[in-house]
């Protein structure tokens, strides 16, 4: 957990500033509920939501997709 604010709160506003919006965010989180990976992905712009604890290769596979582009 974040101090202030949340990992949501910190990717909504990353992918609002042009600055940062094409730079890929994978949300890390313990909340593994169906609505806390939508809220992530939909609501706040992640590009990829992985739950704790993760297999080392979930996140390899992640990365590697936008490594592709």
């Amino acid at each position: 957990m974040l101090p202030k604010v949340d990992g949501y709160e910190v990717c909504a506003t990353l992918k609002q500033d042009s600055r940062y919006q094409n730079i890929p965010i994978i949300l890390f989180s313990a909340k593994a509920a169906e609505e806390d990976q939508r809220m992530g992905l939909e609501d706040c712009g992640a590009d990829g939501y992985l739950t704790k604890p993760f297999e080392p290769q979930a996140l390899l596979s992640k990365v590697s997709e936008f490594l592709k582009v």
